[in-house]
């Protein structure tokens, strides 16, 4: 059997060429992707934060009972660390312990390249009334997450005396969220 001539492979110059554009493209590809896993990082950890707002919300109402939400420590108190497992529990005598160690939810709302800190004035917790309302002062977090660019992507998140959370978020990218009433928020170092 005889196999014709004229069938042939690249050349050196065209295998080269093939070579550099296809690792041009992965090296585009690969910094796109980065942004886009830090981004949905980030909004999972706001998107947690809400949800477990609204767990606890739900818990007030419907069982019409003071709520407390906080991390707690091994004795069942509550700590300031929100990048420690956050715990929803009854706390009809106020004390911010769970009324017989009962929690009702515990969520895992960080990661490894995300925090959340606490501002609440150094109580490390919060509460909802029977009626859903925020019980006593309310509070925000602020979560940054570390994104693949070096930056740091950050959201506000407040509790308002309705119970429900507000959010806002650094859409700039310059690690700063100027809030209406002038202050300016930045991520903590750690």
């Amino acid at each position: 059997m005889h196999l014709p001539n004229n069938t042939r492979g690249f050349t050196l110059v065209e295998l080269i060429f093939t070579l550099a554009l296809t690792a041009m493209l992965a090296g585009i590809a690969s910094t796109s992707w980065t942004q886009l896993v830090s981004t949905t990082r980030h909004t999972g950890i706001v998107n947690d934060t809400h949800r477990m707002f609204a767990v606890a919300r739900s818990y007030a109402v419907h069982q019409r009972i003071l709520t407390t939400i906080c991390p707690l420590s091994e004795a069942l108190t509550c700590t300031d660390d929100w990048n420690n497992p956050v715990s929803i529990f009854p706390d009809r005598n106020n004390d911010k312990r769970p009324d017989n160690g009962r929690v009702h939810r515990v969520f895992k709302l960080t990661n490894g390249r995300s925090k959340l800190y606490s501002r609440t004035a150094g109580r490390g917790y919060f509460q909802l009334s029977s009626n859903g309302m925020s019980h006593g002062t309310m509070g925000s977090l602020i979560a940054c997450s570390a994104s693949g660019d070096g930056n740091v992507r950050m959201s506000y998140l407040a509790l308002n005396i309705g119970g429900r959370v507000r959010t806002l978020h650094d859409e700039d990218g310059d690690g700063n969220i100027q809030l209406p009433w002038g202050t300016t928020l930045t991520c903590p170092q750690s």
